[in-house]
């Protein structure tokens, strides 16, 4: 629902162009992902177009496929209409024409560390390395990457479509075959093929892993077409790790050599039809549908801006095809279907943000503390910044203060760091007063044993609890604490003994309630994913009743069918009763939490484990003992509640739909008599 909620919202900003163009002169508005609040928000423009560009210095575009940019501000541009590759120097102003008479379909350029010039040419079934010469000041074409012959990797009849191509530190070359599921050919500089690299592997989903149980493989790949999904786009960072992008999948993901996900976006679209890594290592990403995401080394979102075009204006596309980067962050992408390339140039905003990137990811988090102040004055919700913040805060030593941005930041690790510290610097700050408590306690219990003075202490509390329990919603109340030491006799005093009452479980489901809210609200956010300034009270009131009452109506339903002994009243108050153990463990996890960092995230975990063990084991029970059965019905029975449950969800949806239906032909009966009266 977030995510459709997201698309929705960025796909109405391109269709409100006169708006913006009154509010900031640009097409499109540029946002930024606030982790504070679950959601994208408006954020200062990053970025603005700068020209239209269907030739280069005389040499016209046609059909462009890809681009990129070498570290000496050179410009490569695959020409696939022309087929040919163009490269044009933003120092002088000049343009080469590679390739022709070579190349047949280039459909993807790149410069490796070596300095040479590599193509993927899909028409050519093949990648080709071009070496400059600087004394014919042209290009002339060195090795070629081919499919490879006897090998088990490829058979005759596979296809070998090569569309993108890059180098990584070590000159090897890595091609990518439209739609081929293994991943990147691998090839030597030489041109020697030696296998595949970082392809995708199948989702480890529910319905996946049952098809991997109850059937081979053959029956898989030809039943269900259980293969991966090919990688879709590829680029290589400075420190010649690569970066995949795959369609029907968000974001990008970034492979270390071993071939394991080193670094992913943490949000993106699942559209992205070419990347490339920036000089401050930002990655940028172009969308089918024209939107520009640049994100931050860590994979976090910095700017998403541009759109589709439908009235030709600058700054959006028509049909996407390529981006790059150069030294000035300057941006550069093509559009096929108009044959042009647009230039994006950094405001004032964007190249602050670079610059603290540049300072925090050189480690000079100190440093870096002024310029992400000036960026959080201009927005302050832009995550990066208080993260940076948080890290100046913290290599200063400032815990306290660290804690404080990370927070705002939902940087989940940062946090746990700093919190380690100031929890390290409070124990050893109050050692003294721990040991102080421990020997009076000691002092304490010894005196206790010779004057028994303990025995008057509990005497005020002795004779309330006689006074109270004259009263019967006081022994109703603390009725549920003897069912967890005798369960069969408390269900059967429920059932039986009238020992429980409707009002008394109203007032358990109420506070079963109160301690979910306090858990959701007050857990610390290193082990809570909700953010509080975006719960709905109403909301979370209806997740625990409707799905409550559901299960009473459910089971008694069931039941009733099924020889159960258990009335409604029964299942109610039974079921009620038996939230105890969650009713204590919310309040318990919640302030443990507040005293744990990761490093002890297992005991949080293992709480809440322990809590929802307790409660699913005693709601067996309660079933079995309220309705009088063996075990195995009862846990048919339990079963077959559940679907009775999802089923009456089913029929209520469907007649809601109906009388939707029905109230909308009335309310146009009506509309039609008013306007022919």
């Amino acid at each position: 629902m977030k995510k459709l909620f997201i698309l929705f919202f960025i796909f109405t900003l391109a269709f409100i162009p006169t708006f913006k163009a009154e509010a900031n002169g640009l097409p499109y508005s540029t946002f930024t992902y606030s982790s504070a609040l679950g959601r994208m928000v408006w954020t200062q423009d990053a970025y603005i177009p700068l020209s239209i560009q269907t030739d280069l210095a005389g040499l016209e575009l046609n059909q462009p496929s890809d681009i990129t940019v070498d570290a000496n501000d050179n410009i490569y541009i695959s020409d696939l209409g022309n087929k040919r590759v163009i490269r044009y120097s933003l120092a002088d102003d000049t343009v080469l024409s590679i390739g022709e008479g070579i190349l047949d379909q280039p459909t993807g350029v790149h410069v490796g560390e070596d300095g040479h010039l590599y193509v993927a040419d899909f028409g050519l079934k093949m990648g080709l390395k071009f070496v400059y010469d600087e004394t014919l000041n042209d290009y002339t074409l060195e090795t070629t990457y081919q499919k490879p012959v006897n090998t088990p990797y490829f058979s005759d009849s596979d296809a070998f479509d090569p569309t993108k191509i890059i180098t990584d530190k070590g000159n090897n070359v890595y091609m990518l075959l439209a739609g081929n599921i293994n991943g990147l050919a691998e090839y030597e500089n030489s041109g020697n093929f030696f296998g595949f690299f970082g392809g995708n592997t199948i989702p480890n989903t529910w319905d996946n892993v049952l098809r991997f149980i109850l059937f081979d493989e053959d029956q898989r790949r030809e039943w269900f077409q259980m293969i991966p999904d090919p990688v879709y786009n590829i680029a290589v960072d400075r420190d010649g790790l690569i970066l995949t992008t795959t369609k029907g999948v968000d974001g990008y993901k970034k492979l270390n050599i071993a071939n394991f996900v080193y670094n992913e976006s943490a949000w993106g679209f699942d559209t992205t039809e070419d990347l490339f890594v920036g000089p401050y290592d930002t990655i940028f990403n172009i969308t089918t549908d024209g939107y520009i995401v640049e994100y931050a080394p860590d994979g976090s979102v910095l700017f998403v801006f541009s759109g589709l075009d439908t009235s030709n204006q600058k700054g959006l596309f028509k049909a996407p095809t390529g981006i790059a980067v150069d030294s000035k962050n300057n941006i550069y992408a093509l559009d096929q279907e108009t044959s042009a390339l647009q230039v994006f140039i950094p405001t004032e905003f964007a190249d602050l943000v670079h610059y603290a990137i540049s300072l925090y990811q050189d480690g000079r988090y100190s440093e870096s503390l002024e310029p992400w102040q000036e960026v959080l004055k201009m927005n302050g919700l832009f995550d990066l910044a208080n993260k940076g913040i948080g890290n100046a805060y913290f290599s200063d030593m400032e815990y306290e203060k660290a804690m404080e941005y990370y927070e705002v930041a939902r940087d989940q690790s940062g946090y746990s760091d700093a919190y380690w510290e100031v929890r390290n610097d409070v124990l050893l700050n109050s050692g003294g007063v721990a040991v102080s408590f421990v020997l009076i306690a000691i002092v304490l219990y010894f005196v206790n044993l010779f004057t028994h003075f303990m025995e008057y202490v509990k005497l005020p509390f002795r004779k309330a609890k006689a006074f109270l329990s004259k009263y019967k919603t006081y022994q109703e109340l603390v009725f549920p604490f003897y069912i967890f030491k005798h369960p069969s006799d408390g269900y059967y005093g429920i059932k039986r003994e009238k020992k429980g009452s409707n009002f008394t479980a109203t007032i358990y489901l109420l506070l079963f309630f109160l301690a979910y809210i306090y858990w959701i609200y007050e857990t610390s956010f290193l082990f809570n994913s909700r953010i509080p300034s975006e719960i709905n009270l109403f909301e979370e009131l209806v997740k625990i009743i409707v799905p409550f009452m559901l299960w009473v109506v459910a089971n008694y339903l069931v039941c009733s069918i099924r020889d159960g002994e258990g009335k409604l009243r029964d299942v109610f108050q039974a079921s009620a009763y038996t939230l105890l153990p969650m009713i204590i463990a919310f309040p318990v996890l919640t302030i443990v939490s507040k005293g744990l960092t990761y490093n002890e995230a297992f005991i949080y975990d293992a709480l809440l484990n322990i809590g929802l063990g307790i409660t699913v084991i005693y709601f067996i029970v309660m079933v079995k003992e309220i309705h009088f059965y063996d075990m195995k019905p009862t846990i048919a029975n339990i079963l077959i509640s559940i679907f009775t449950a999802l089923m009456i969800v089913a029929v209520l949806f469907i007649v809601y739909l109906l009388l939707n239906e029905v109230f909308g032909l009335f309310a146009d009966i009506v509309r039609e008599l008013i306007n022919r009266g």
